[in-house]
């Protein structure tokens, strides 16, 4: 088999010599290869400098496996050859691994890389994280205000939990809505958004902030983190009994049923309402029926994209769209963009909606998001929570996304003289919708359609998909 080495080093290391030197790396990847006779075919050589982690071999080597494609051997010293950062070499395994290669470590043949790279990860977090816990709890069980404080507080002087009047007012009323006017959530959101009070970054109110509000016992002055309570930590701004009173009617109110099976709605977080700006979310509804011919039990389901504004915040209008007509109708439109001029022609229509600065900051937020969601995933497999084939697939969903954000990102950064490039960025992505989508998971369409699509505007005449440029 076709084997390639991947070494790293440091500048200072020959001079040091520091085990293992480079020359120590290709003797052991040669004998390596000669004991089990694989073909060594390549090596690639990061030198580190004292302050900075080199990956520019390690992206010429990716970019070598893509042009090989599946088969090759890739050898390591140990994992954190591939990256010194446990969690970086954890994402460059599953990254190599993506590229159809195997990776093997040369001093444990045995071992699953991947699972080596956890036990050195688990190694460098498990202590500290368990000093940084107990830190915080000890914080916590002293009523020291940390991360958001709640509405209607915020975090004084002394590092405890402080009134904030405006607030609190609306937080009295919330409770005075729910106990004395008997309004639900919706009611209650509906109240404060037309009578024009914000929530405190000056948003709209939706059941979800209504609810968290009724179910925080840091109204009656009790401060909770990490399972610690401490009662009178802050001056409360909900009397005890009216808290619990609270409590005791949420509690008697009947469980929504939950269906085991939710519908995958394709275009969720791209869906936007013509008329008041505010996402729709897709929704789905069970009906039952009895049919008089033969008292038989039909069942359907529906589903839709409905105004979240309606759904949450009791604004705006009634406006839905089913969810498979849209669906269908955005895959196909995309479909026809087959080449350079009809892109054009589409953006023309539908010019996008952001500027590059906007943009660039959207997609650095989505590269931050997915990498802390893949630290999430190796945290799980660390503990036995998610196995390591698992990590390994909902990893490889992540680094894909990666990549393709990085790759935008940098031809966003590069400006106006990558203006082509981004077109056929673009290109390249929908020319997947046409000849690939058959192939792809779920996970893989949406992963793809929030790459292509800016958002898609809906009216009750037209819809309006407009694409990231």
């Amino acid at each position: 088999m076709k084997a390639i080495g991947y070494f790293r080093t440091r500048a200072e290391d020959e001079r040091e010599a520091i085990s293992p030197t480079l020359a120590e790396q290709r003797q052991g990847f040669l004998r390596f290869c000669q004991d089990r006779g694989h073909q060594p075919v390549a090596t690639f050589i990061d030198i580190d400098q004292a302050d900075k982690t080199s990956s520019a071999e390690y992206e010429r080597m990716l970019g070598y496996l893509r042009k090989q494609g599946e088969g090759t051997l890739v050898v390591v010293r140990a994992p954190h050859h591939l990256n010194p950062d446990p969690q970086l070499a954890v994402r460059c395994l599953i990254e190599v691994e993506e590229q159809g290669a195997t990776v093997l470590l040369s001093e444990d043949e045995l071992t699953d890389p991947l699972e080596a790279a956890l036990q050195v990860w688990s190694a460098a977090h498990g202590e500290r994280g368990e000093r940084v816990k107990a830190a915080m709890e000890f914080q916590a069980t002293k009523g020291t205000g940390m991360g958001k404080p709640p509405f209607g507080y915020r975090v004084g002087a002394s590092k405890k939990l402080e009134v904030v009047s405006e607030e609190a007012e609306t937080v009295r009323l919330i409770y005075q809505l729910y106990l004395q006017e008997g309004m639900g959530f919706r009611l209650i959101a509906r109240h404060l958004n037309e009578q024009g009070i914000t929530t405190r970054k000056g948003g709209r109110w939706s059941i979800v902030g209504i609810r968290d509000i009724l179910r925080n016992r840091a109204y009656m002055g009790t401060y909770a983190r990490f399972g610690i309570r401490v009662p009178e930590s802050h001056p409360p701004i909900i009397l005890a009994h009216l808290y619990r009173e609270v409590q005791q009617r949420l509690d008697a109110k009947p469980k929504p049923e939950r269906h085991a099976h939710r519908s995958s709605f394709l275009l969720s977080g791209l869906v936007y309402c013509g008329y008041c700006g505010n996402r729709m979310t897709g929704v789905s509804r069970r009906e039952t029926w009895t049919r008089q011919k033969d008292r038989a039990q039909g069942v359907g389901e529906y589903r839709y994209y409905q105004c979240q504004s309606r759904t949450n915040q009791s604004v705006c209008q009634y406006h839905t769209r089913r969810a498979g007509e849209l669906e269908d109708m955005v895959i196909a439109a995309l479909g026809r963009i087959n080449s350079p001029e009809a892109l054009e022609r589409w953006l023309m229509q539908h010019p996008p909606a952001q500027d590059r600065a906007s943009e660039l900051h959207q997609w650095q937020r989505r590269l931050a998001a997915g990498d802390r969601r893949f630290r999430g995933y190796v945290e799980q497999a660390s503990r036995g929570v998610i196995s390591l084939e698992e990590l390994r697939s909902r990893g490889a969903e992540l680094v894909r996304e990666r990549q393709i954000l990085s790759r935008r990102l940098s031809l966003l950064e590069a400006g106006e003289p990558a203006e082509k490039e981004r077109r056929d960025h673009l290109l390249e992505r929908l020319w997947q919708i046409r000849e690939r989508w058959g192939e792809m998971s779920v996970a893989a369409r949406k992963a793809l359609l929030q790459h292509i699509i800016e958002r898609i505007v809906i009216y009750d005449d037209r819809v309006e998909t407009l694409l990231w440029v």
